[in-house]
């Protein structure tokens, strides 16, 4: 597993390469046993920050909240908050970084917006701040057209994957003012099925059973995830751990 000074440190160096100062983080509070806020508002020089929850139902959970910070890398102070945030956030997968060329407000927007999904004509959360989901969501499950609504906010996404090395996603920002992302993420059906089959093969994952298949956590989630893809495909509704000791062993 990478340290967090190793994480830092090139986030700081892309930085420097992409002529941006600052760092954006976005930090999945949910069934949390802490809240970042009442820390954050006690740093000073004072950081920017927006729940992606302003302007919904779920508004006064900001304990629970994703939260959006802007950490200035010019500020010792916002550099020590981030090492805290990626000793203690990243490697419980809560913690998603973007280095964005946009002002704060219109990357708060964006981000907000783009955790609004619409499936069947039910609005929705989209969890893509989550780690674990994010990579597989840009690879491979959403359109051309909606990962390029993804892409288009950042210069680049960073996160840990499951064995704890930073990953690197380019995103696709060339602008430095606002963007137009559509109101919504209209998901299919079998887009929707995919992002529960991530969420499947995470508990089958963590529950300890299959730790014997891959070395890599990567590689044995990546197994587990295509395993209960097929099962979904061939409509098995029974036990998937059942499903998965038939399949790879």
């Amino acid at each position: 597993m990478a340290a967090p000074s190793e994480w830092q440190q090139q986030i700081e160096h892309v930085c420097v390469t992409a002529d941006i100062q600052r760092v954006d983080l976005l930090l999945d509070q949910s069934d949390w046993d802490s809240c970042a806020i009442p820390a954050l508002k006690q740093i000073t020089p004072e950081i920017a920050w927006h729940s992606l929850f302003t302007g919904t139902p779920e508004e006064n959970l900001l304990e629970q909240a994703p939260l959006l910070m802007r950490l200035d890398l010019a500020h010792w102070q916002h550099r020590a908050w981030l090492e805290e945030l990626m000793t203690h956030c990243a490697a419980d997968a809560r913690l998603l970084v973007a280095i964005s060329p946009l002002p704060f407000d219109a990357l708060s927007l964006a981000l907000q917006t783009l955790s609004q999904m619409n499936w069947g004509g039910q609005p929705g959360l989209l969890r893509y701040y989550d780690p674990r989901i994010f990579p597989l969501l840009i690879s491979s499950i959403l359109s051309d057209q909606q990962r390029l609504q993804f892409l288009l906010p950042v210069s680049y996404w960073s996160w840990l994957d499951r064995d704890g090395q930073p990953q690197w996603r380019r995103g696709a920002s060339q602008t430095r003012g606002r963007i137009d992302i559509p109101p919504t993420v209209e998901l299919s059906d079998e887009q929707c099925d995919l992002i529960g089959c991530i969420s499947d093969a995470q508990q089958l994952f963590d529950s300890g059973q299959f730790d014997q298949l891959e070395e890599s956590q990567e590689q044995r989630f990546a197994l587990l995830y295509r395993l209960v893809v097929k099962a979904n495909k061939e409509n098995y509704f029974n036990d998937l751990s059942e499903y998965v000791r038939n399949c790879a062993f």
